[in-house]
C-alpha cells in the first residue's frame, strides 16, 4: 500500500520594505505584483506610461517624500504636452493606481488624494463608414483574399481586432453558423501573444450570415489552412497598412481599423436593433457602455414613443365610430 504526502508548499513571506525606499524600487515591487494580475498588453501599456512619464519625475525621490506639491508640478508637466484628454487621463490613473496600491498594501500616504486628477473621459466624435462606402472599399481587395476576408469578417461581425487575429478554424462552428470569441491576438516586443478577451463578456458566439460563412470557408480551404493555425498570421500593422491602401484606391475617406467596428453597430442601430442586441453581439460589458459610445446614433427614441401615442389613439377614435 502507498503513502501519499502532500506537497510541501514554501511559506510566503512578505516584502521587507525599507522606510526609505525609492519611488523607482517600490514600482518594481508594484509591477511585480501586476505582472500575474494583468493581460500582458496592459502590463506593457502600464510599463510603457511608467517608463516614460512616471519616472523620470519620481523615480529618485523616497515614495514617503513624495507630496501633494510633488504630484501638482507633475500633472502640470503632463498638461503642458499636447496629449489628448483621454490620455491625460490614463497617464494620471497610472501614477493613482500605484500610489493606491502602496497606500492600501504598505500603509504609505497617498498623496494623489488631495491633488485631484487630470484629463477627462471626452472623445473625438466617431468616425465609421456607411454599407455604401464599406462596399466600394471592398471592392479593392477582389484579388487578395486575406485581406478581403479579414476586412469582411471585421465589418460584418464588429469584433475587435485582437479577437480577429486569434481566430482559428476551430472557432468557426459551420454547423451553428457562429464565429466562437475565447481569444485575444497581440504582439509584444516582437514576440506573439495570446490570452482570453478583453473582458468576460467579450467571450461570446457571434452568428454570422451565410455568405460570410461561405467567404471564411473558402479562404480556409484554398488556404489549407490547418484547424489549430490563425487564419492570419499577421499583426494589426497590417490590417492598418491594408486599410490605408484600401482608402487610397477607393477613394473612401480614411478611418481607424477600429472604426470599422463603430460601422459595424451604426448599421445594426440603423438596421433597427436593440442597444441590449447590440451589446450582446460585439461583446460590450453592459447595455450602459453601448448606449455611453453610441447614444448619438439611436434615433429620437421619445420622439418615436410619441408619434406611436399618436397612432393609437387615433386608431381608437376611428374604432369607436
Amino acid at each position: 500500500m502507498s503513502i501519499v504526502t502532500s506537497k510541501k508548499h514554501v511559506p510566503v513571506i512578505p516584502e521587507n520594505i525599507p522606510a526609505d525606499i525609492t519611488f523607482a524600487d517600490f514600482y518594481s515591487i508594484y509591477l511585480h505584483d501586476m505582472e500575474v494580475r494583468l493581460k500582458p498588453a496592459s502590463l506593457s501599456s502600464k510599463q510603457h506610461i511608467f517608463s516614460e512619464k512616471i519616472l523620470p519625475f519620481f523615480g529618485s525621490l523616497p515614495m514617503r517624500s513624495i507630496t501633494t506639491q510633488h504630484v501638482r508640478k507633475w500633472q502640470s508637466v503632463i498638461l503642458r504636452q499636447n496629449y489628448s484628454v483621454t490620455y491625460q487621463q490614463l497617464i494620471d490613473f497610472q501614477l493613482s493606481a500605484m500610489m493606491h496600491y502602496a497606500e492600501r498594501y504598505y500603509d504609505f500616504p497617498n498623496p494623489c488624494t488631495k491633488a485631484g486628477h487630470i484629463g477627462g473621459t471626452k472623445t473625438k466624435k466617431l468616425s465609421f463608414w456607411t454599407l455604401e462606402e464599406y462596399e466600394l472599399f471592398i471592392s479593392h481587395f477582389s484579388a487578395d483574399p486575406e485581406a478581403f476576408t479579414a476586412f469582411e469578417i471585421l465589418y460584418w461581425t464588429g469584433m475587435r481586432q485582437g479577437e480577429l487575429l486569434a481566430l482559428t478554424p476551430d472557432d468557426i462552428d459551420r454547423k451553428r453558423r457562429q464565429i466562437h470569441i475565447t481569444k485575444s491576438y497581440t504582439q509584444i516586443d516582437g514576440k506573439d501573444i495570446i490570452s482570453t478577451p478583453k473582458t468576460k463578456k467579450s467571450e461570446r458566439d457571434v452568428c454570422i450570415p451565410k455568405f460570410l460563412l461561405d467567404e471564411i470557408l473558402v479562404y480556409i480551404r484554398t488556404r489549407q489552412i490547418p484547424h489549430d493555425r490563425r487564419l492570419f498570421e499577421r499583426t494589426r500593422h497590417y490590417l492598418f497598412f491594408k486599410l490605408r491602401k484600401g482608402c487610397e484606391a477607393s477613394g473612401v475617406r480614411q478611418i481607424r481599423t477600429h472604426d470599422i467596428r463603430h460601422s459595424h453597430v451604426s448599421l445594426l442601430i440603423n438596421a433597427g436593433f436593440s442597444a441590449l442586441d447590440i451589446a450582446e453581439r460585439v461583446g460590450h460589458d453592459s447595455v450602459s457602455t453601448t448606449l455611453d459610445v453610441y447614444a448619438h446614433l439611436f434615433p429620437d427614441q421619445q420622439q418615436m414613443l410619441v408619434d406611436r401615442l399618436e397612432e393609437l389613439h387615433r386608431e381608437e377614435e376611428e374604432n369607436a365610430e
